[in-house]
């Protein structure tokens, strides 16, 4: 009795030993997941994209920043961005960005992300048509979108990755959207 007793307590204490190492492992996997996870969140930045047009390479690589302070969900830097957006437009000669012009001033009215995003559909809207009707010489471009944007209607906007970081909820819901279009 006392060997079958002194096997199952050294079995008992192996077994315990093991299992506390592996807990150890998982645990440290786990922090090092959440660590990635948080890095993952934050907004790579996007890489320059070159047009024909001058000022439309101008107003896109703007916009770009303005969407990456959007996924950052910092409306301080957002209000940043479309102060030298606001600048870009005033001086350029291009048709039809007036209603653009109208959003990009909003936004540097407020630091809410959330007022911001209202503004930054509109500017998206147009930020494709401009694109799409401009020569792209350096670059891609993706049209993203987002289902659950805008109370579920959902909403585009242009990035220069073709990884969703979603600057209408940003870490909320980080990855939520999916690549329509490549420009």
């Amino acid at each position: 009795m006392k060997i079958l007793t002194k096997t199952l307590f050294i079995t008992l204490s192996i077994s315990l030993a093991i299992a506390c190492k592996q807990n150890t492992q998982n645990e440290e996997t786990e922090v090092n997941l959440e660590h990635n996870e948080q890095m993952d969140h934050s907004s790579k930045p996007t890489a320059g994209v070159s047009f024909e047009n001058e000022n439309v390479s101008a107003i896109v690589n703007s916009y770009l920043a303005l969407k990456d302070a959007l996924v950052e969900t910092d409306g301080e830097k957002a209000k940043s961005a479309t102060s030298e957006l606001v600048s870009i437009l005033a001086t350029s000669n291009l048709e039809g960005i007036s209603e653009m012009e109208v959003e990009v001033k909003k936004i540097t009215e407020t630091a809410d992300p959330e007022v911001q995003r209202t503004s930054f559909d509109v500017i998206s809207n147009q930020m494709v048509q401009l694109v799409k009707n401009s020569v792209l010489t350096e670059g891609k471009l993706y049209k993203q979108y987002c289902p659950m944007a805008k109370n579920n209607e959902g909403a585009f906007w242009i990035s220069a990755s073709n990884e969703i970081r979603n600057p209408y909820f940003g870490d909320k819901m980080l990855k939520c959207g999916s690549v329509e279009e490549e420009i």
